[in-house]
């Protein structure tokens, strides 16, 4: 090869090299410095909530969506209630009140659906057509984000699928970055949450999402190097958020991620840990409406969050 050559080909090297990281969304880009704390938030906990939406406890309801602190980057509608629970407060308060604060604040709000909505096509034919991924796709943006105003879909994978729901909820994560997530450029987000390390679904969507969150919850920070090493191929650092557990009533699993004193907690070991290859995006917490609760502690009370608080100091070198 001649030199000349060898001068033209350098540039053109260089270019296909950026092309083939990990996608990234404007969002990550704009500030790569800035860890994201994300909650979910049980809307069944609700203070517009009956106290028996999901809970044979007597307790009342008490907290308020605006309740959780403003370093709160992004929220989830985290829903369910029993069949005939009467929810519509919520919803119209959701719309009209819970919404509007919180993006005043900056704060931006997303739902959470199951794998299951995703891969569930309806169809006629042997596969779905373009066309019904693209209807399916719509319906979903219609039912779970327009009436409210929300400002992404975060997606729950924790199932082994089949490899013809596996293909549907491909064509459905495809048809949806059409609008949502870094392909779409219209700052809603599309979010893959899961318990799984890299898999093949993902591995298959992946630049699709602007984040992946990650259930470590129980698990040591050491593990966390391990889940990151099966990812890295797929993502870029910034957008890998591994996440906590509060400890939620009436429950079985013992995380004992946020066991005091704080400094020696998991959740803070999470705060302060990051990929060997960059710094990760953030982390979340689940139940945030259970913060400072500890394992067998069923009352229902309010909180001050003071653990949400600290790890979102603690991201923030303070």
């Amino acid at each position: 090869m001649s030199k000349k050559l060898t001068f033209l080909l350098i540039p053109i090297f260089i270019l296909l090299s950026f092309s083939l990281l990990p996608n990234q969304s404007n969002a990550i880009e704009a500030n790569p410095e800035d860890p994201i704390m994300m909650a979910y938030y049980r809307t069944w906990r609700d203070i517009t909530m009956p106290h028996d939406a999901n809970s044979t406890l007597p307790d009342q309801n008490v907290t308020a969506m605006t309740d959780i602190p403003e370093g709160v980057d992004i929220v989830s509608v985290f829903h369910y209630v029993n069949p005939g629970t009467n929810q519509q407060k919520f919803w119209d308060t959701l719309k009209t009140t819970y919404v509007p604060l919180l993006h005043a604040r900056g704060t931006r709000v997303i739902r959470t659906i199951d794998i299951r909505e995703v891969w569930n096509v309806p169809h006629t034919g042997v596969t779905p057509t373009t066309a019904e991924y693209e209807r399916h796709a719509q319906q979903l943006i219609d039912t779970y984000l327009t009436p409210w105003n929300l400002d992404g879909l975060d997606v729950d994978m924790e199932s082994s699928l089949t490899a013809q729901q596996e293909e549907m909820a491909v064509g459905t994560f495809k048809a949806l970055s059409k609008q949502l997530g870094p392909k779409a450029n219209t700052g809603k987000l599309l979010i893959y949450d899961t318990n799984k390390d890299n898999h093949s679904l993902f591995k298959k969507t992946a630049s699709y999402f602007d984040y992946l969150f990650v259930q470590a919850y129980g698990r040591s920070a050491a593990s966390l190097d391990n889940t990151w090493n099966t990812y890295k191929t797929s993502i870029i650092p910034q957008q890998f958020l591994p996440g906590i557990s509060f400890p939620e009533e009436q429950d079985h699993n013992r995380w004992n991620d946020t066991v005091d004193p704080y400094q020696t907690s998991r959740a803070y070991s999470y705060a302060k840990w990051h990929p060997k290859d960059g710094q990760k995006g953030g982390m979340f917490v689940y139940a945030i409406d259970r913060d400072g609760k500890q394992f067998g502690d069923d009352t229902i009370t309010k909180t001050d969050f003071s653990w949400t608080k600290r790890l979102i100091n603690t991201m923030n070198g303070q």
